[in-house]
């Protein structure tokens, strides 16, 4: 037989941590999946130029983003 003690803190720090995980993870989706539509857009557009320095810089990212309302 094996005894375990049940330790609350523990278990809440554990949810915690999963529900932190599984907030970043969504995160990390969303923004691929802006990201993707960012350079299909682009690419239709045939913004060849745009997508090589979107692809270099976050911030010309942000902005191409908010122009082609996809954030």
């Amino acid at each position: 037989m094996i005894l375990t003690t049940y330790d609350k803190d523990l278990y809440e720090k554990t949810l915690k941590e999963d529900a932190k995980e599984e907030g970043l993870t969504k995160g990390r989706a969303e923004t691929r999946a802006e990201l993707n539509q960012l350079t299909i857009c682009l690419l239709n557009a045939k913004r060849y130029n745009d997508l090589e320095h979107a692809a270099k810089d976050i911030e010309y990212q942000k902005k191409l983003l908010k122009e082609l309302g996809i954030e």
